[in-house]
């Protein structure tokens, strides 16, 4: 009854240790396998109790109690390996899983990171187009005040200050560069016009010069004729003579010398024979 008990407890042994491996293979259940093996094990024990001993075979009894005491140190062992093994597949899942956490957590960091830089550099860039907005704003106020001013008042000068300030704003400004265009066109028809005018004032000053000259001239010598001597007989015809010795006086009984202008005013006029 004790050897069929211990084969039994073997048999059962064997058949629980396969299943608890498989078991560990395919991750299954093992309590169902460590309670066989726990049973088998119990089994082979009570049977080793109750099994008679023959005086004969002492020796085979021993070896038989070695043998099993070695399969239960043999099963021991292969259950320690596979806890361990066991042990190791867990943690190296919970390492796994923990690396994947921290991976994820850098990676959500990673992207938080270059999110707000991404915010932070539009923010910057947002506040630099408006910063340069506002000073287009402004130059292009100035510059079309400036350029108003001169079309109101097209001179050269209020010209150069609307091109400065037309310049000056940031990429430029296709409308007010051609009102300046525009504005440079009047200005040179004006400056033409304005040439052409002191040109003709000019001409007209220079003959109102040579006339005033020629006039000074005239009255000179009109002055000069008037203040000349001449010679007149009062007896004898009313011809005044500029020489004495003229052939008109040859008859006359008294020559007397006075001034031109005295001469024509007493109704004399100018000997023909002279």
């Amino acid at each position: 009854m004790g050897t069929f008990l211990v084969l039994i407890g073997l048999i059962a042994f064997c058949w629980g240790l396969g299943g608890l491996l498989k078991s560990f293979i395919k991750r299954k259940k093992k309590k169902k396998n460590l309670i066989i093996l726990a049973v088998a094990f119990l089994l082979m024990i009570f049977g080793s109790l109750i099994s008679p001993t023959p005086n004969y075979s002492s020796a085979k009894t021993t070896t038989h109690s070695e043998k099993i005491i070695a399969t239960n140190k043999r099963s021991n062992q292969a259950t320690k390996k596979q806890k361990k093994l066991e042990a190791e597949r867990k943690a190296k899942e919970e390492k796994q899983k923990l690396e994947a956490k921290r991976k994820a957590k850098e990676k959500k960091q990673k992207l938080e990171a270059q999110r707000k830089a991404e915010e932070e550099k539009q923010k910057l860039e947002a506040e630099r187009k408006a910063k340069e907005q506002e000073k287009i704003n402004q130059k292009t106020a100035e510059a079309t005040t400036a350029l108003e001013q001169a079309e109101a008042t097209p001179t050269r000068e209020n010209y150069n200050t609307a091109a400065a300030a037309i310049q000056a704003i940031p990429n430029g400004n296709q409308n007010l560069s051609h009102r300046l265009a525009t504005l440079d066109a009047t200005i040179k028809t004006n400056e033409s016009a304005e040439a052409e005018r002191q040109r003709q004032a000019a001409i007209q000053a220079e003959q109102t010069k040579q006339a005033a000259e020629a006039a000074q001239r005239e009255a000179q010598a009109q002055q000069q004729n008037n203040e000349q001597t001449v010679y007149i007989a009062p007896a004898h015809g009313k011809k005044y003579h500029f020489n004495p010795h003229c052939p008109g006086l040859n008859h006359a009984n008294s020559v007397v010398a006075i001034s031109l202008q005295e001469a024509q005013a007493q109704g004399y006029t100018a000997c023909k024979r002279e």
